[in-house]
């Protein structure tokens, strides 16, 4: 599939996202642009007046009816009050507004604590002007260094997003400095580890993971072969698994910078989709997140 066909919306499905803080022009931008493309609504959770900025923007009566908005004392509260919607199927996805997103997840983990312990991670879907198929990398926002079992977690919550998309197969690749164990290098010795001891418990499609590899090898055939790697995973991966954050971090924005690349990202393991954009994201970038969760509600 593409990263367009990933994205692409039945317009009979009507979400209801709900964003907290939505009192900011980057974030009506967006609201703007998923009213006049799509058919979801809004419940925005605010702590300050709101309606002056969205007059501002001129929209339609049609698409001012699809917007709902709800005021409290405080941001602690706005937060709390669309929690408990969401987990009331009130609202179907949680989108970051103007808010810190260490505030915001700090919410969620606690409420989740709660309401069955959940497990995180955030994944991007990159559409790369020089890869041949849309690729998934985790985590680049969220777990700092994951240890064995968190990364099995991670790959779990994949497989499973995978799957809502469409999904058939799955090649997963564990992402190192080198292609070979050296204990030395920690990532090569935990994604051994990964491989060896994962298990892809009542999966619906089919998962091949591989590691440790290093980034030319996970996306170039050719450079595997030349490295005398035998792996179906080698240079046709779906999925990254990345050990460590700040490798995340650099590899999705270099492919943003310098690689062009399309993006679509959220956070997964919730009862719901989380939208967490960052403020530098384009608005194509954010738009695109928004669309994704909308996607994997459908399935």
């Amino acid at each position: 599939m593409s990263f367009n066909q990933l994205l692409a919306q039945d317009m009979m499905h009507q979400p209801n996202i709900a964003i907290v803080s939505a009192h900011n022009e980057a974030t009506i931008h967006v609201v703007k642009r998923i009213l006049e493309t799509t058919s979801a609504t809004f419940t925005f959770y605010n702590h300050q007046d709101v309606t002056e900025l969205i007059r501002s923007f001129d929209l339609s009566p049609d698409i001012l009816t699809r917007i709902t908005l709800h005021n409290f004392e405080t941001e602690t509260d706005a937060l709390k009050h669309c929690l408990e919607d969401l987990d009331a199927q009130v609202a179907d996805i949680l989108m970051k507004g103007h808010i810190p997103t260490a505030h915001l997840l700090s919410a969620v983990l606690k409420h989740n604590r709660t309401h069955g312990n959940h497990f995180l991670n955030h994944v991007a879907l990159c559409d790369i002007p020089t890869y041949h198929k849309p690729l998934f990398i985790s985590d680049v926002a969220l777990n700092i260094e994951p240890d064995e079992k968190a990364m099995q977690k991670i790959i779990r919550n994949i497989i499973i997003f995978a799957t809502k998309l469409g999904y058939q197969s799955l090649k997963v690749a564990l992402l190192s400095s080198t292609e070979h164990v050296q204990t030395k290098v920690t990532s090569s010795v935990k994604a051994a580890s990964v491989k060896e001891t994962f298990v892809a418990d009542n999966a619906d499609i089919s998962v091949d993971i591989d590691g440790p590899l290093a980034l030319d090898n996970v996306i170039d055939k050719k450079s595997a072969i030349q490295k005398g790697i035998h792996s179906s995973v080698a240079g046709d991966a779906d999925a990254i698994i990345v050990p460590q954050l700040d490798v995340g971090n650099v590899l999705y924005k270099s492919l943003t910078y310098f690689g062009h690349a399309r993006i679509a990202s959220t956070v997964l393991g919730a009862n719901y989709p989380i939208i967490l954009t960052s403020r530098a994201d384009s608005l194509d970038n954010k738009v695109n997140s928004v669309l994704l969760a909308m996607k994997i509600l459908v399935k």
